[in-house]
């Protein structure tokens, strides 16, 4: 009787073990491929995108270059329903001052102007690279700033092509 007990559950054991288990979302790897990847650390909590039909969203990444006015931009909205809006004017390779970042969540939006970094690692028709920042709160209906509430955006990593109507090339 106990060798029967013991065989299930052992079985039990086993099949507990075998159930495929969600991975732990990380940031995405530093890649220059044009991968649609975007991820950071805000306040320390994961954030990221990437169009995947495996995560049952419409994640999208995209960036543009306007020639006209010499700026590139990069949007994003998260699984968080964050959307990030970051502005860089004459962009080259190697590190740049984003003019602004835009970070949009369900009740207030942060702003960084002139006081954050972008480092691009490839820059033609693919954008790749690195960012970080700190940002104050607004509130979304008044516009007014909100005193002490600011957050720090660390780590942050990008990989995505540079879509039309404007091109680079």
């Amino acid at each position: 009787m106990k060798a029967k007990t013991f065989l299930v559950g052992l079985l039990g054991f086993l099949i507990v073990l075998s159930c495929a288990r969600e991975p732990i979302p990380t940031l995405p790897e530093e890649t220059q491929e044009g991968l649609g990847t975007f991820g950071c650390l805000v306040n320390g909590e994961l954030v990221r995108s990437r169009w995947d039909s495996r995560w049952g969203g419409n994640f999208q990444v995209s960036s543009y270059y306007d020639s006209t006015t010499n700026q590139f931009r990069l949007e994003t909205t998260t699984r968080l329903d964050h959307r990030f809006e970051f502005f860089v004017s004459n962009p080259t390779l190697g590190q740049n001052v984003i003019d602004s970042v835009f970070l949009w969540t369900s009740n207030h939006y942060y702003v960084a102007r002139n006081v954050a970094y972008i480092y691009f690692t490839r820059l033609d028709h693919i954008a790749s690279g690195t960012f970080a920042f700190d940002a104050e709160r607004y509130n979304r209906t008044t516009h007014e700033l909100i005193p002490d509430r600011k957050i720090q955006v660390r780590r942050g990593r990008f990989d995505v092509g540079i879509s039309s109507p404007w091109h680079w090339w």
